[in-house]
């Protein structure tokens, strides 16, 4: 009897590791698949049992304690938020399930050999993607188009899967780590590795016209640099910025060259008073910045932004249709819903990953943490990365699946 209690929590363990793996593979193409996979996740933890030893990791581990806490606070903002209702605080809620995500998924990760599994699953994911873009790209096959349930799907070179944005946020992370995995493998397959590198390069930078990934992707090559060369990097960067300068100016109708002429514009709808102005982010920033002191210390509660938003700046309210519900800055979202005390918050679980990347023993795996702690705060300056559903659920996996072995080590 204890023999097969043992052997059925073993398949469980094993099928919640899977379905974690799937939760992944999905979130650049189906949302749907996605929110299965990480439920099929909670269920076969659940079964697997071993509930107390998995709470002791989790509450040991520095970034998911501090994930656990920021999504309490969030809960216990329902008491005192302004949200239009009750309804409408527990949607935003929702969408910041990637705290506790974290402290569900990091258990699972317990070896080295889950870990790399992880990353590889990513990057066959991406590799699909990419593999269908540059198809469409090079007109080798037309953009696919399908409906599910009367909601029409589409698969094009911009976006894949989904939007712009959110493929070339994943499509730079992708690229960084097939860096990192060309040069510290030592078998044939760093070849392949190199090849993705490559194509994935060329692809975030100069066709997808997601400019949030072009930012990361060229923050993330400083990096990767950094990380090799170390003071030799002040040599070695103005060489990159100067190739990507050549590559980008060469032609007109990059996207790269795109994003450089869409910041002007910005910069001009900023210093004018022209109305297509009040859906560009640097307008829509001023404004979120001028509601949290009405609520400096505790915000206006979870869901409250979009009611603050409507009460204090109505006029601004009235025009813009990209920012009623979200300032697409993620420090923001946080301050207003939550004051300091939530900024403060998220900005420790910031520094407690910045701070343990240190403690990660694997080289590869420090240099891809690194990576992410660069992603996260730089991406929540533009965009709500943790509120939006596919990027705050890459977050949550690879903040568990990074940092899931250093609840025995010493933590700054």
């Amino acid at each position: 009897m204890i023999t097969t209690i043992s052997t059925a929590k073993k398949f469980f363990n094993k099928a919640a590791f899977f379905c974690a793996i799937s939760f992944m593979i999905f979130i650049p193409s189906s949302t749907a698949l996605m929110n299965v996979f990480i439920f099929l996740t909670l269920i076969f933890t659940l079964l697997a049992g071993n509930l107390k030893e998995s709470i002791l990791i989790v509450w040991r581990n520095p970034i998911s304690k501090a994930g656990l806490l920021l999504f309490a606070l969030l809960s216990f903002s329902l008491i005192w938020t302004i949200a239009d209702n009750t309804t409408e605080g527990l949607r935003v809620l929702k969408k910041y399930n990637e705290f506790w995500y974290i402290a569900l998924l990091l258990p699972l990760f317990s070896s080295k050999v889950r870990r790399n599994i992880g990353i590889n699953a990513y990057l066959a994911s991406m590799a699909i993607v990419l593999i269908g873009v540059y198809l469409m790209y090079f007109e080798i096959i037309l953009p696919i188009n399908w409906t599910i349930k009367g909601h029409p799907q589409s698969f094009t070179v911009d976006g894949g899967f989904a939007s712009h944005v959110i493929t070339n946020i994943l499509m730079a992370f992708a690229m960084f780590i097939a860096a990192h995995k060309s040069i510290l493998t030592k078998s044939v397959w760093r070849i392949l590795y190199l090849v993705f590198f490559v194509f994935s390069f060329y692809y975030v930078l100069f066709i997808s016209t997601g400019t949030s990934g072009q930012i990361l992707a060229i923050s993330l090559l400083l990096l990767f640099i950094v990380q090799y060369t170390g003071v030799r990097a002040a040599l070695l960067i103005p060489v990159l910025l100067v190739f990507i300068g050549l590559l980008t100016f060469k032609s007109e109708t990059n996207s790269l060259r795109f994003a450089i002429d869409k910041i002007g514009v910005r910069y001009h709808h900023l210093i004018s008073t022209d109305t297509a102005g009040n859906n560009t982010r640097p307008r829509i920033f001023i404004h979120a910045l001028k509601l949290i002191p009405h609520k400096p210390f505790i915000g206006s509660g979870v869901g409250g932004y979009e009611n603050s938003f409507r009460t204090h700046e109505p006029e601004f309210y009235k025009v813009t249709t990209t920012a009623k519900k979200n300032p697409h800055n993620e420090f923001l979202m946080i301050s207003v819903q939550l004051g300091a005390a939530g900024l403060l918050l998220l900005l420790y679980l910031f520094y407690k990953q910045a701070a343990c990347t240190d403690r990660i023993e694997d080289r590869e795996h420090k240099y891809i943490a690194q990576g992410l702690v660069i992603l996260i705060i730089i991406g929540c300056m533009g965009n709500s990365m943790i509120l939006d559903s596919r990027e705050g659920h890459f977050w949550a996996f690879f903040s568990a699946l990074l940092f899931s072995n250093i609840e025995n080590k010493k933590i700054i």
